[in-house]
């Protein structure tokens, strides 16, 4: 995932870590309607003796402290009578902006799962197990963040979103037997289970459409036309006429496309006979 990073005021944060990455603590900025790029200009410009490492938004991520560096965002380094182990000395600090609606603050829906997915990294990288994934609340008793101290279920959906598996989507170029015939069709890689996009199915002369009255996609499988591979929708169209209008076989209709200006053959030959 893509990281921008922003180097923070040195004022903000100390250089190096007396101990290793054993916690990820989950913020919120008690902001309405900030940004991550928003954070991490202010803590580069201002020396306010506080920081976090990561700054999430709904649309990008951005570093400020790196993770070899101990941010001051949970607490005192080390020592102090906290209500679990996490320090600033030992742990990741993620900051996730809010807004506020109908008088409350609120963390976006995005900016939820664009931070599961950093914490998610965060915790193979230095191998964290979720029992160590915590709220600022859980250190300090702080009202951190606000929204999942005032509603459990919340940090539950989010610790929950930390154990699914991430769901990828990969969109690649496959050869598919269509009629014993292979075309290159866009297929969707998901979750170890490909799709075949609607696209390419039309391409290869199934007749899909929208059926306004099921309100659903209406697939029909192709009767006998010949799918003419990395070609132009005219020459497609051209072997369409040929096959419905002369009755050229597909055989016939790829000797004609491998003679020089095969595809231009079949296009005249089509309009005359259109």
């Amino acid at each position: 995932m893509k990281i921008t990073f922003k180097g923070c005021n040195p004022s903000n944060y100390r250089k190096g870590r007396e101990f290793p990455i054993n916690w990820i603590c989950l913020h919120f900025t008690a902001n309405n309607g900030d940004t991550a790029q928003n954070n991490a200009d202010y803590f580069a410009r201002e020396v306010v003796e506080a920081s976090a490492h990561y700054f999430v938004d709904p649309n990008e991520i951005y570093q400020s402290v790196k993770d070899s560096d101990t941010a001051w965002h949970c607490g005192r380094e080390r020592g102090g009578s906290y209500y679990n182990d996490c320090r600033n000395a030992n742990s990741i600090g993620i900051e996730m902006c809010s807004v506020i609606r109908n008088g409350v603050y609120v963390i976006p829906e995005e900016t939820m799962k664009r931070a599961a997915k950093l914490t998610r990294e965060l915790m193979a990288k230095y191998r964290v197990p979720i029992s160590r994934v915590c709220r600022h609340y859980d250190v300090t008793h702080k009202d951190c963040p606000e929204p999942w101290v005032r509603n459990p279920q919340l940090w539950e959906k989010f610790l929950a979103m930390l154990t699914e598996k991430e769901d990828e989507e990969l969109v690649k170029s496959k050869k598919v037997l269509l009629n014993g015939k292979a075309y290159d069709c866009e297929c969707i890689d998901k979750n170890d289970v490909n799709y075949i996009k609607m696209r390419s199915l039309q391409q290869a002369g199934f007749n899909v459409v929208y059926d306004a009255i099921r309100q659903q996609p209406s697939i029909t499988a192709p009767q006998s036309r010949t799918f003419v591979p990395d070609c132009t929708a005219e020459v497609q169209e051209a072997v369409d006429i040929l096959r419905e209008n002369v009755g050229l076989e597909q055989q016939t209709i790829e000797y004609l496309r491998r003679y020089q200006w095969g595809d231009e053959l079949v296009k005249k030959i089509a309009k005359a006979v259109k």
